[in-house]
């Protein structure tokens, strides 16, 4: 097996250039660098990734943790992560907690016995505790997508509020007014935030916030499978819904048509997330969209700039845009009403 030596000898340089541009912990020009990287390449060098991490104290490798993988939001932002990860020559592990709070508690205590040098999380709030433990030790952390109450620590979100807001006033000034939304977990702070957006539309547009018309479906399909099929039951049956998340909406869609009901002709439907089959679906579905792979990478930067001590300053918090896209899936009760533009 190729050693550091000839790796140096290949190159022509010392071995301490060579472990400096394996390790990024000094400045080599990058003719050096891409003779480093072409000697690396022709012996197969391997670097001893034990002996590494024991004298440089780094391992190369971040946490991340997320609660549903096959939600299609977590996927895109988690191939993002890996992504700008691996453009800093850090690897990935990945847990997938299924929104178990004892498997988040369980896989941040995993990560920080495998010695990662850093986590982004989609946190519950009862993991509050672990993290702040995890931070004290010295280990920095990015939320993604989620809050946690009470700790100031470098997050990326979209304005999930706003979002909601102008989803369901979008519905009120076409006319409706008996608007069910299908919430998401309101434990977390994306679940809460988009409720607290309904309401707020609600009320700005003096309409009353009736308990009937909220359900809370836990961002699960199933969940809201049942939860739709029970606000569609009801005698007085809203005539717009408003769905908080892309599995959710999937779920109210078929419960829709399982009733026997058609999009936009008997209600409206407007989902948060903006998956590839909403476009699919007949009729396509009105979306408020997060930019799903600008949030991963994101989150990825800011922890990669901790980690390299580019950044020293306090914790931030990432804002970015929401986009609403309009398609077909809902229709105008009262053509009178003016429309806003959102």
């Amino acid at each position: 097996m190729a050693t550091i030596v000839d790796v140096a000898r290949r190159a022509g340089v010392s071995t301490s250039t060579v472990s400096h541009v394996i390790n990024d912990t000094r400045y080599v020009s990058q003719e050096i660098r891409q003779k480093v990287h072409a000697a690396i390449d022709e012996l197969g060098y391997q670097p001893n990734v034990v002996a590494r991490s024991l004298r440089t104290r780094k391992s190369r490798i971040i946490g991340v943790v997320v609660p549903d993988i096959t939600n299609p939001f977590f996927t895109a932002s988690v191939r993002a992560i890996e992504e700008e990860a691996s453009k800093h020559e850090y690897s990935m592990i990945l847990c997938d907690t299924g929104e178990q709070v004892q498997q988040e508690q369980k896989y941040l205590n995993l990560l920080i016995s495998r010695q990662v040098d850093g986590i982004i999380v989609a946190p519950s709030a009862q993991s509050a505790p672990v993290i702040a433990s995890i931070v004290e030790g010295g280990t920095p952390v990015v939320l993604l997508d989620r809050e946690l109450p009470g700790m100031s620590l470098d997050l990326v979100e979209c304005d999930n509020e706003s979002g909601a807001f102008d989803a369901v006033s979008y519905l009120i000034e076409r006319g409706h007014s008996r608007i069910c939304i299908i919430a998401g977990r309101v434990a977390v702070s994306t679940g809460a935030q988009r409720l607290a957006g309904y309401k707020r539309a609600m009320q700005e547009h003096d309409l009353k916030v009736d308990d009937e018309l909220i359900k809370v479906g836990d961002y699960r399909l199933d969940l809201a499978y049942q939860k739709t099929r029970e606000a569609l039951d009801t005698p007085n049956r809203p005539t717009a819904m408003f769905v908080c998340n892309n599995q959710m909406t999937l779920g109210a869609v078929m419960a829709i048509r399982d009733a026997g009901l058609r999009i936009p002709d008997d209600i409206s439907l407007i989902g948060f997330d903006d998956p590839e089959w909403a476009r699919l679906m007949d009729p396509p579905i009105t979306s408020v969209a997060q930019p799903i792979s600008q949030m991963g990478t994101k989150a990825a930067e800011i922890l990669m700039a901790r980690l390299n001590g580019s950044i020293k300053s306090g914790p931030s918090t990432a804002t970015l845009p929401l986009y609403f896209t309009e398609r077909a899936s809902c229709r105008t009760l009262n053509k009178s009403l003016s429309r806003r533009a959102l």
